[in-house]
């Protein structure tokens, strides 16, 4: 039976399948492992003392310093360390011949390579150096590896939004409005009729343009965007080329291929090429920036003490500073290695990692090592 290629549209997201609820489990060949099997929520991680029996990334992180058993979820749960020793021991740290502190860094290291490679293949395998990005980290653990992952991934800039425990709901929220459009349109690029481009795309508005209405969006607060699946002719697969319908399409849709198959495979011939799909796109709406944090509270001591934590790179134990993320106000500046605690996470910022404030409420934590 022959096979069919049917394109959908939907978000590129990479799903890793890994979080504080994994599970870390040594494998028929003595490896150890993390996930995909979760904890979830109930029983969770041994140390919630809901029943769990298996060590977990949360188990792990408790072991190495990095969460405050009494200001979990901003205190609204109290976990129970001596759990996570428990489980590390019996499940990792003994079949593995380790300490509990070793086994806890090395449930660590398992996790956060599994996500930089995640990161790797939204990134590097599609022609971007994440050298030139920035990272984000979201979710509840995210502040916790954030630095580990930055330092494998050679990047050295990280943004902690003010909540990044919701930051992907707040995304949810303020998305735009979108509805697309597209059509198989199969013709080489040096016999193409602007006259059937415009054709074709026109007939595509007026399908986006009826499903904006019915969203109850007026055509002036509509922003229209048009794409082209491109390859070379002979080639089976194509790279989506964006386009403005004007008089030089040709030359977009051209010269817009060739960059992006360089980008991502490293070379581009002056072959022929062919439009294989046409694509509208119509969207309204959406935040480029979210203005629902408040400004931090000033007035109190944002170091609540010190705690010992364990990093990769240091023996032993090291002293980190603990501050409120609710106290520091812009243009604070701190160095690691330190622990920054919110409701919503927990940031650990290892030596050689400064803090600062920005305007807004953001922190952006710089490598003084990939500065130099």
């Amino acid at each position: 039976m022959a096979g069919y290629n049917i394109r959908v549209p939907m978000v590129d997201v990479n799903a890793i399948g890994s979080g504080g609820g994994s599970i870390a489990w040594i494998d028929g060949a003595g490896g150890l492992r993390v996930g995909p099997h979760s904890a979830g929520s109930e029983p969770g991680p041994a140390c919630y003392g809901r029943g769990g029996e298996d060590a977990t990334v949360t188990d792990a992180s408790i072991v190495l310093g990095y969460l405050d058993p009494d200001y979990f979820a901003g205190g609204t749960l109290k976990l129970q360390p001596e759990l996570s020793f428990k489980v590390i021991e019996e499940n990792v740290a003994k079949p593995l011949g380790l300490s509990v502190e070793e086994a806890a860094l090395g449930i660590h290291r398992v996790m956060n390579t599994q996500m930089t490679e995640g990161i790797r293949l939204v990134s590097i395998r599609q022609g971007y150096d994440p050298r030139d990005f920035a990272l984000l980290p979201l979710g509840g653990a995210g502040g916790i590896h954030c630095t580990s992952l930055a330092t494998e991934l050679g990047l050295s800039r990280i943004v902690i939004a003010r909540h990044p425990g919701v930051l992907s709901a707040t995304g949810l929220l303020s998305a735009v409005i979108e509805h697309e459009k597209s059509v198989a349109f199969a013709h080489r690029l040096d016999e193409l009729s602007l006259v059937d481009v415009r054709e074709r795309l026109g007939e595509l508005d007026s399908g986006c343009a009826a499903l904006m209405s019915k969203e109850r969006v007026r055509p002036e607060e509509t922003e229209v965007r048009y794409y082209a699946d491109v390859c070379f002719v002979g080639q089976s697969h194509y790279l989506e080329v964006s386009f403005t319908p004007d008089d030089d399409i040709v030359e977009q849709l051209y010269s817009g291929f060739r960059d992006a198959h360089y980008r991502v495979f490293g070379h581009a011939a002056d072959s022929p090429a062919q439009i294989v799909n046409l694509r509208a796109i119509h969207r309204s709406g959406g935040d480029t920036v979210l203005d629902e944090m408040p400004d931090a509270v000033s007035g109190g001591e944002a170091r609540k003490g010190r705690r010992g934590i364990i990093v990769p790179g240091h023996d032993g134990r090291i002293d980190a500073d603990v501050y409120d993320r609710e106290l520091l106000t812009p243009n604070c500046k701190l160095s690691g290695p330190a622990v920054i605690e919110q409701s919503d996470t927990t940031t650990v910022v290892p030596p050689g990692w400064s803090i600062e404030v920005m305007e807004g409420g953001n922190i952006l934590l710089s490598d003084e090592k990939g500065k130099a």
